[in-house]
Parts: structure tokens; sequence; C-alpha cells
């Protein structure tokens, strides 16, 4: 099913690009593609046998040849609006033939010329077409029982015909009365009849007319064929359709006067034959079928499209027969005997021809919606549910240019639908009813567009549940109505997960100015919505340093992917960098103040790297709210610089060239272990240690003896107008309070265990404790955290002061002396 959605799309940007043309003449066209692709499926589906799945593409094959019938004739600017059929036609001539004026009618009558079409279209559809073969000689083996007999000189078999013309089998009475032909005789006659019906079904009469010649019965062909309108180029030269041509022997005859004088009296005679009890069923709708009969033809019906293609045509048989009767135009030819006479002011209403035509105020499409009625209560369950089916019932909406309240229904009935109906067969109907709207707007058709983009919507949402590339979920997303598209986008753009790429990410929101979408409101609106969940409440602040270090590299789960990954909205134009950056902080704080640090690590390396210049030059820089999201931001910068350069130390110092003996031998194990390396390589990896330590004290001291993380908050910036200001401090509070006296730590066994080649940095050791107890950076106060009693074991500053006890004992070890902290 992938391919389907692409091949959809792919035809549909062409013709929004005007690459393809939605409505031709010629069979290159956007709907003339989408059908092509249901035959496709169609040609695949037949081997597999899945009624249910051929049944839906065949409908909706059939719908899109609907819309383009009727679309190419409701847009063409040639067609002239619905005329009175007495003032059709500048001719007063009542010798004017039938023909010419039932042209002139269809012409000047765009509901006409639109029920023809949709009369056309049925006729592309039908139901069943098994064609009896050709054969030569009429009733051959009846005749030859009939010759046997009368050469033998027996006695005639009990019910069979003693004639052979066309009414014999009907003057014995006909098969109620027990008259026969031989049994091979009585089943080609069936299945001839059948097929001729058929063919007359499916608009083919011209196939039917050429069967009954070739099969011997020319009789039939003459009078099926007495529906044709009379035409003379003798008294209608001006529409002589074969001036044009050259004239060879075999055209003389069109040029000859052709059709039915006496057509009225030839429908009243075919409605004789399909009201006749004693006529075979296919023979009466036979007949029917071309004199507008509905019951004869509906008796043979079954589907819903032989059903409405009997009313339907039933309905234009006698709008004809109705422009023919009130026409100023060929009044002679419309009596019999012929004479002419004025034309009825109405028709007369007791006229069957006539129908409900000849009910006042009744056109066509209301005349239509009441035939759609009568489907939807047919006492008939088949038909009713086949009334019900949605493709019909589109196809009836469209009939009746009542599109908007088709997408109206379909909607009110969505939310329904989803739980009642096969995922598979929703996502169908879904993409038919998405690519029909698409197609319509396309038309610069109206259309309601609530229903209209909340089926977009839904058809986005399958999109989605179907995998389907992102390219193209972001195209149907980007045809949203801009009322919504806002919340709409940013809800598709949220189904960019965390796996998917960044700069996919970046094209599917840049598609939004495509349609003159705000790219910064659907970028805060998609974070917002991401973030909502995890930032709606404050996170579980730490109340106590850990009992291990800090791991800023351990990996990010999920979850917190996804948090990071939101920001990527709000980075792919420069526009929204400041929202960035307040987003940023906000969480980086909650990671850092649920104890994820690789978290906030990751979130920081994922951010552009011009993002602070970009904000810093923005002409709010000198904003005060915004100078305070800086200055955060470069602390958790300065952190996690800190953090890396203890990273570094860590990996050198895991690897000595040898491995060192720290036990009680002392400098023994020492000058062994160097006997077996080379002095060099020691000293160079010392000197590299040494220089590490250096510059991860430095950096240190940035962070302790920096304001790091005292945060403020701005009045009358949006940090404090919109409540978040006390949750800030607050989070910032348990930060420090989380992250200094693991750096603290970090540090001191950084001192400690180096002091071991490097005596003199225990005495570094010594000074961060004096600087944790300097009352300017009142740094001992984040050991002490909230609800903890003195003399509690679990106090960080208990802890540390016993780090710095057995650094103590250590420097009297090493000879250095008592060392005291002040």
């Amino acid at each position: 099913m992938s391919d389907i959605y692409q091949q959809f799309s792919q035809h549909l940007q062409s013709a929004q690009s005007g690459n393809l043309e939605v409505l031709t003449d010629d069979s290159d066209n956007l709907l003339s593609r989408w059908t092509a692709i249901c035959d496709q499926q169609l040609d695949e589906l037949s081997s597999e046998l899945d009624p249910d799945a051929l049944d839906a593409w065949t409908l909706e094959r059939n719908t899109w040849q609907l819309v383009q019938a009727l679309y190419t004739e409701r847009l063409s600017d040639s067609t002239p609006p619905p005329a009175d059929p007495s003032s059709v036609g500048s001719s007063k001539n009542p010798y004017t033939p039938p023909l010419s004026v039932v042209q002139r009618v269809i012409e000047g009558n765009k509901d006409l010329i639109e029920l023809s079409a949709i009369r056309d279209w049925l006729h592309s559809i039908p139901s069943s077409l098994s064609p009896a073969e050709v054969r030569r000689g009429y009733l051959p083996y009846t005749k030859n029982k009939l010759k046997q007999i009368k050469r033998t000189g027996a006695a005639t078999p009990r019910g069979l015909v003693e004639e052979l013309d066309p009414d014999a089998l009907f003057r014995a009475g006909g098969s109620s009365d027990g008259a026969r032909l031989e049994a091979d005789d009585a089943t080609y006659e069936r299945a001839l009849i059948r097929t001729l019906y058929e063919y007359v079904r499916t608009g083919q009469l011209d196939a039917a007319l050429d069967l009954c010649r070739q099969s011997d019965q020319s009789w039939r062909a003459a009078s099926l064929s007495g529906g044709r309108l009379w035409f003379d180029p003798a008294l209608a030269p001006e529409d002589d359709e074969f001036d044009d041509f050259d004239v060879m022997d075999e055209e003389l005859d069109e040029k000859r006067a052709r059709g039915n004088e006496n057509r009225r009296l030839w429908k009243a005679m075919c409605r004789k034959i399909a009201a006749n009890p004693n006529v075979e069923a296919y023979e009466k709708a036979l007949y029917g079928a071309l004199s507008g009969d509905v019951p004869s033809v509906l008796a043979v019906s079954s589907s819903w499209e032989d059903v409405v293609w009997a009313h339907l045509n039933s309905l234009f048989e006698a709008h004809l027969e109705a422009s023919l009767a009130l026409s100023e135009s060929g009044r002679y030819w419309t009596r019999t005997p012929h004479s002419i006479a004025p034309a009825p002011e109405k028709l007369d209403s007791e006229d069957p021809l006539f129908g409900s035509v000849s009910q006042p105020g009744q056109g066509v499409r209301s005349q239509l919606e009441g035939i759609f009625e009568k489907l939807l209560k047919s006492d008939k369950t088949e038909l009713q549910m086949a009334a019900k089916n949605p493709f019909h019932v589109s196809q009836m909406y469209l009939i009746v240019d009542k599109v908007g309240h088709l997408l109206e229904t379909f909607v009110e009935r969505l939310e329904s639908a989803a739980g009642e109906t096969e995922p598979e067969t929703l996502a169908h109907l879904l993409r038919f009813f998405a690519h029909l709207i698409l197609v319509l707007r396309l038309l610069k058709q109206p259309l309601p567009s609530y229903a209209a983009n909340r089926i977009l919507e839904a058809y986005v949402h399958v999109l989605e549940a179907n995998d389907q590339d992102e390219n193209l979920i972001a195209f149907y997303a980007s045809c949203l109505e801009e009322e919504s598209a806002v919340e709409s986008y940013a809800r598709f753009l949220l189904t960019f997960g965390p796996d998917s790429d960044v700069s996919a990410r970046h094209l599917a929101l840049r598609k939004c100015l495509e349609h003159n979408l705000s790219l910064p409101a659907i970028a805060k609106r998609t974070v917002t919505l991401i973030l909502s969940s995890a930032l709606s409440s404050p996170p579980p602040l730490a109340t106590s340093a850990r009992e291990q270090a800090v791991d800023a590299y351990a990996r990010v789960d999920g979850r917190q992917l996804e948090l990071i990954r939101s920001l990527e909205w709000l980075t792919a134009e420069k526009e929204t960098y400041i929202d960035a950056l307040s987003e940023a902080n906000a969480l980086a704080r909650y990671f850092l103040a649920t104890d994820a640090p690789h978290a906030a690590l990751a979130l920081l390396r994922s951010l552009p790297s011009d993002l602070l210049s970009v904000c810093a030059s923005s002409p709010a820089s000198s904003s005060p709210a915004l100078q305070l999201q800086i200055r955060e931001h470069l602390d958790y910068i300065t952190l996690f610089t800190c953090l890396d350069h203890h990273l570094r130390f860590s990996e050198v110092w895991a690897r000595p060239p040898h491995p060192l003996d720290f036990g009680s031998q002392g400098g023994k194990g020492k000058e062994k272990a160097e006997s077996a390396k080379s002095k060099l390589e020691m000293q160079t990896w010392k000197e590299g240690v040494q220089s590490l330590v250096e510059e991860l004290w430095l950096k240190a001291l940035e962070v302790l003896q920096g304001e790091w993380l005292k945060g403020e908050v701005v009045e009358g910036s949006h940090i404090e107008e919109d409540g978040t200001g006390p949750r800030r401090l607050a989070e910032l509070a348990a930060i420090r309070r989380l992250l200094i006296p693991d750096l603290v730590l970090r540090l001191h066994h950084t001192f400690v265990s180096t002091s071991a080649i490097l005596p003199t940095n225990l005495k570094w050791a010594f000074d961060l404790a004096t600087i944790v107890a300097d009352e300017r950076f009142g740094l001992y106060h984040e050991f002490i955290p909230e609800n903890t009693r003195e003399g509690d074991q679990a106090n960080p500053l208990k802890r540390y002061l016993e780090e710095v006890r057995k650094a103590s004992l250590k420097s009297l070890d090493l000879g250095m002396g008592v060392v005291a902290v002040v």
C-alpha cells in the first residue's frame, strides 16, 4: 500500500506545480492517472480473490471517472445555463427534424448535458457482460425439427411451435402456456437476448444491432433501432454533418433521411412489450431500456449502478420527449398522424413517456435526489446496503452537486467509523476523500473549511501510522487550512521521532513557508507540545549530593533524546534562536535537577555553535531577560568544560606507561617499575598528568569562585510573568547543592591520587578546602542539604571533611607536615 500513497502524491504534486492538467480532453490528466492506479491495483488483486479489496478499488476507480465526467462539463465555459425548452434554438420551422431539435435542446441545457455525462459514465460500469456467440441461421434446430416432422409425417411434439416467424411463440401462448422452441434454440435465444440487453445497458446499441444482423435476425435489429431520432438533411441543411466529407458510394445512405418518424409510437409499443408477462425478463428489460421504462429494467438489475442507470436512463428519455413536445420547432413530427399544431403550454401528466418531468417545479437535480432517496429506502436489503456504501454515497453527492454536505457528513461519522471500521478500509476511504478535497481545490471549487481540514488531518495520521516517508507526510500536512494549520502542522511535526534525520525535520518545518504559515509559531508550538509533559510540573529536586560522582558521559535514553531533539525545531532558523536558548536552559535545568547531567551535556552539544553569538547580536540583546538567559547558558558551558577536563585527566591517569605500585614498598616498587620502562616515557607521562591537573584546577575555580548558577529573577521579564521565576530559582539552588559537592570531591580525589607521583598536588587539596570554607563564596552551604539534621552521617559536608582528614594524614606520611585548613 505504501506505493499507492506515493503514486497518488506524485501525480497530485505534478498537477499542483502545473506540469499536469487536472481535466483535459485527452487521456492523460490527473484524474485519468489516478484511475489508472486503481486499474493497476485491480490487476494485481485479481489473483488474490479478495472481494472486499476488489470492490473498494473498483468503486474508487468509478468515482474518479465520475469526477472527471462531471467537472469536465461543469467547468466548461461553452455551456450556457439551462434554457426553456420552448425557446431553444432560433428556428421556428415546424418541420425541423427531431434530431436537430434534441441536439439544440441538449446543447442549451447544462443540466441535460450533465445528465447525459452521468448516463455515459454509468454505461462504462456494466455489472456483467457475457456476450453470446454469433450463430448463423435463425432457429436452426427448431427449423430442422419441423422439416423432419413434415418429411416423415410424424405428429408435432406437444408445445413445439409450428411456425418460425418472430411472433410464433407468443401466438402459441408463450412459455407460460407450454409453447416452446427446441432446447438448443431456446438456450441461444435467451443468451442472445441477454447479450443484447447488456449491450444497450452499456450504451453499445450499434454492437447490439450488429449482433442481430450477424445472427440472421435483421428484423430484430430493425425493431431495436426504432428509437433513433428522425433526421432529414433536406429539412435542416445547416445541421448536415457530412458536408465537409468526401461523399463515397457507401456514404450515400448517410445523405438520405434516417431515423424513425414515429418514434413515440415505437416507444409506446416497446413499453407494451416490457409490460407483457409472457415475454422473457431480459427481453422486457431490453425494450424497457430503449423506451425509458423503469420496472422492466429493475427486474433484471442487481447492482447499485444498474438500478441508478435504469432511473437515469428513464429520466433522460423523459426530458428528450418533453423537449420535443414543448419546442416550437419540429412540431410536425411529434404528432401521429403527422400534422402541425401549436406546441402545448404544459406537458400531459398522464403521458407515461414524460414521467416525473411533467410535474412543475421539478428540476433535474431535485429529480436525481428523489431517485437516490428511493434507493436508500429500498425494500431490498442488498440494494439498501449498497446505497450506503461510502463510495456510492460519494457518487450520489457528486451527482447532485452537494460535495460540501458529503464532506461534513463524513467528518461527523469519522469518529465512530474509526472504531467500527477496519483500519485498512478507513485508510482507503481517508486517502480517497483527502485527494477528492485536493483535486476540487485545484479546480477552485468551494469546500467547507473545517470538514476539509479535519479529513486532511486524519489522512496525515494515516500516513504516520503507515510509516510513510517524511516528505510525503510534510506535503499533505502543508495542505491544511490556515485557521488550524499551526496546531495541525505542529502535531504533524511531532511524528518526527528521535530517530528522524535533522535535515528531514528542518525540511518539513520549512515547507510551511510555501503556504504562508508562520514558521516561528509552528516551531514554538511543536516544542511546547513535546516539552509540556516533562516540564509542566517541577521536577523532583535532589536534596543531597550523590554517593558517587556525576557521570556526565552516561548513555542518553530514548525519552531524554526526544526532549533534546525537540529543540531542533527552534534551531532550524535563526529567528527562533532566542526561543531555543530559553528552552535549552529550561531543559538543562530539568536534566541537572533530576540527576541527568549526561542528558544536559548532550543537549548543549546538540545546539548550533552560533547560538549565543546570534542571540547576543539580536535587537533584543539589551533585554535583561535575554542577558540572564545568556549568562545561565554560559554557566552550563563552564561546568561541562570543567567536567571535560576531568575526563581527559582520568583517561590519561588510567593509562600510565607501566603499572604503578603505590603499596607499602614505596620507592623500591617505583624503581623496579621504572627500570622496566624508559625514564623518558615516565617523565613525559608525569608532565602530561600535571598539565591536565593544572588545567582542571583553573577551570574548577571558574565554577567555585564565580557566581555559578546563582540565578536572578528580572522583574517584567517573561520569566517572572509566566510564574516560573520561583521555580527557576529552586531548580538552580538544587543544581548547586547537587553539583558543587560533586565537583569538589572530584578535585579532592584528583589532587590526593596524583600526589603519589606529584606530592606537591596534595597542597591543592588543602587550598580547595580553604575555598570551600571561604565565606565569600559560601560553598559549604551547598554541602548542607535541606532537612538534614546536625550530626547526620549522610551530611555531605561531614563526608568531605573526612576526606580532608585522610589527606592530612597522607601529608604526614609524605613528610610534608601538618597542613592547617582555614
